[in-house]
């Protein structure tokens, strides 16, 4: 077993303040608070959508926190969502920070009154 390295308090303040960030993203997603998610991302932001888990290159790829408000806006298409965040992968490199989070995904989609059995 490996020793455990001892996290400095600055540095351990800076990465629960990020966990915090994907945790406040899925709890408005969760809510349809779109707005709420928009304001987690910086005027200038750049966001990049992997919805291929073998592809190098993101599906979809958006510049600025306005080019949110569809992406957002579309889980007003299903009926419910719950978003389960997993491990996180974080590094540091004085005021910036890279990282990596998984997150589980579920969408119930609402039912298509067409195929509505009575």
């Amino acid at each position: 077993m490996s020793a455990h390295t001892q996290i400095p308090p600055q540095e351990a303040a800076d990465r629960l303040a990020i966990r915090e960030l994907v945790d406040a993203y899925a709890h408005c997603a969760d809510r349809r608070d779109a707005k709420g998610q928009m304001a987690l991302f910086t005027e200038d932001t750049r966001f990049l959508v992997f919805m291929d888990a073998t592809a190098a290159e993101p599906t979809q790829e958006l510049h600025g926190r306005d080019s949110l408000a569809p992406v957002f806006d579309n889980l007003n298409s299903y009926q419910a969502t719950t978003h389960f965040n997993g491990q996180s992968t974080i590094a540091l490199d004085g005021d910036r920070a890279t990282g990596e989070s998984y997150c589980l995904a579920h969408h119930i989609s609402r039912e298509n009154p067409r195929n509505a059995r009575s």
